[in-house]
């Protein structure tokens, strides 16, 4: 990781703006010929076949293909890329690493956007996690996404991202009791080819169906808290892990035990180590050893 990143550092604004609406569009986070790359790999391995479909997202022609992560290199160098990744530890803290990434792509389907018909499959990711902390008024954050547009969906009906502004200090939404339109306050999130939205993992969010013309992309990284149980299997091989950077060895979960990711050692966490290099603050303090 280099000091170019240092450019694109979470702003006071955007730290305020997440905070309230639970999520944050940066528009122009990848050069369109970057975007137009992770689109043809993305082009490439479904014409092979090595993309899944979805068993349980409700909406037709969707492909969601988790644990992507192995299957191109190009999305390997996305796990810490420059323009977007800074903003990840300026929300999480140090002490993250990657523990889930899916791949979707929702196909066109005939018919008229109407987003007052069925009721879309809302949810928050991670979803247990607040039955098993009740005492808490709001649940924890624990985790955030960033979504990375590789097509055009400035507009809505093209398969966007949904979601309830402000809904991530909730546990519970109220959906419509008769199964029709959206619940109240939710919204398309409109981003154009290139865009990442960042979102915390306690918002009310959903998938929409696409009614253009094209199919909607996206690449969704998943970061969290070095002691959070990872959402995937993981696949990476280990020679690629051993072979990677000191940061993005950290991000791709390794550790001189388990212990030790709940109180890390600095050789565990060398993003704290650079933050504090680079003058900037470690937002989660010191490590510590257990007595």
């Amino acid at each position: 990781m280099n000091s170019h990143c240092l450019s694109h550092c979470l702003t006071t604004t955007e730290a305020e703006l997440f905070e309230r609406d639970g999520y944050l569009v940066v528009e122009n986070a990848l050069e369109p010929s970057h975007t137009e790359y992770l689109r043809t790999t993305v082009d490439r391995l479904q014409n092979d076949g090595r993309l899944s479909r979805s068993q349980i997202i409700n909406v037709k022609g969707r492909v969601d293909h988790p644990d992507f992560l192995s299957l191109d290199q190009a999305f390997l160098d996305l796990l810490d890329h420059p323009t977007t990744f800074p903003k990840v530890w300026g929300i999480l803290g140090w002490n993250i690493y990657s523990y889930h990434s899916h791949l979707g792509v929702t196909e066109p389907i005939d018919g008229t956007y109407d987003p007052d018909g069925s009721t879309y499959g809302w949810h928050q990711d991670s979803v247990p996690s607040w039955r098993d902390m009740p005492e808490l008024d709001v649940p924890a954050r624990l985790s955030l996404k960033i979504g990375y547009m590789l097509t055009d969906t400035s507009e809505a009906g093209r398969g966007n991202f949904w979601a309830v502004p402000g809904s991530h200090r909730n546990a519970r939404l109220e959906l419509p009791a008769d199964g029709k339109g959206q619940p109240d306050g939710a919204i398309p999130i409109c981003a154009s080819a290139g865009s990442a939205v960042y979102f915390d993992r306690r918002l009310f969010h959903a998938a929409s169906p696409n009614h253009w013309t094209e199919p909607r992309v996206f690449l969704a990284y998943g970061y969290g808290y070095r002691w959070l149980r990872t959402k995937d299997e993981m696949t990476i091989p280990p020679d690629v892990v051993e072979r990677s950077e000191p940061i993005r060895r950290q991000l791709l979960a390794a550790t001189s035990s388990e212990n030790n990711r709940y109180t890390p050692a600095d050789d565990d966490v060398p993003l704290r180590k650079w933050l504090i290099d680079h003058n900037l603050e470690a937002p989660i303090g010191a490590p510590v050893t257990d007595q």
